[in-house]
């Protein structure tokens, strides 16, 4: 599944549901509904790196927050040893208490260890898992055998959308209720 819009919230009164077979189809409806500047959903049965292109051009905002929970890692790693020391000091021999090439295997763990959760903090936040809401326009078609397009729409727009849907070579064109 890819979607074009950033919320799943829909802020239309109507779903226009694309049902195609082919991929090459999809795409063209896909051009034609990202020109005319609608949000859409895209349903495929199967990955399709043509679709993603289509779909999602840019690159995911999950690496930042990756290198953030990563940097933050590293400092509350070396900053819990550092405070750990100062606090239970052992002395031995003339060594300093603080020691950094000591705390280095502390702060390379916390580093990944809070880069992984916050990696899956990030993916289940920008993916939307778990979904709770029911998504508008889905049909099981979608995980068998054909290519759905679920697009936004408003009771002006809505017969626009469809003869859009059609044209591009849609088996079958209805309109549902949003959320």
């Amino acid at each position: 599944m890819s979607k074009n819009n950033s919320t799943n919230t829909w802020a239309g009164t109507k779903c226009v549901v694309g049902v195609f077979t082919y991929v090459d189809d999809t795409l063209h409806a896909i051009k034609d509904i990202k020109t005319a500047g609608h949000k859409f959903t895209v349903y495929s049965p199967v990955p399709d790196p043509e679709i993603w292109a289509a779909t999602l051009p840019a690159k995911s905002p999950v690496r930042f927050v990756t290198a953030a929970g990563a940097t933050f890692g590293l400092i509350a790693g070396f900053t819990l040893a550092i405070w750990t020391s100062m606090d239970w000091p052992l002395r031995t021999s003339a060594k300093d208490v603080v020691s950094i090439p000591a705390f280095v295997v502390i702060g390379y763990e916390w580093t990944i260890l809070f880069g992984a959760l916050a990696t899956l903090l990030a993916m289940f936040i920008f993916c939307k898992i778990p979904n709770i809401f029911r998504a508008p326009g889905y049909d099981k078609r979608f995980s068998g055998d054909k290519f759905g397009l679920v697009i936004e729409a408003n009771q002006d727009n809505v017969e626009a959308i469809k003869e859009k849907l059609q044209h591009s070579g849609a088996d079958e064109v209805h309109v549902t209720e949003a959320l």
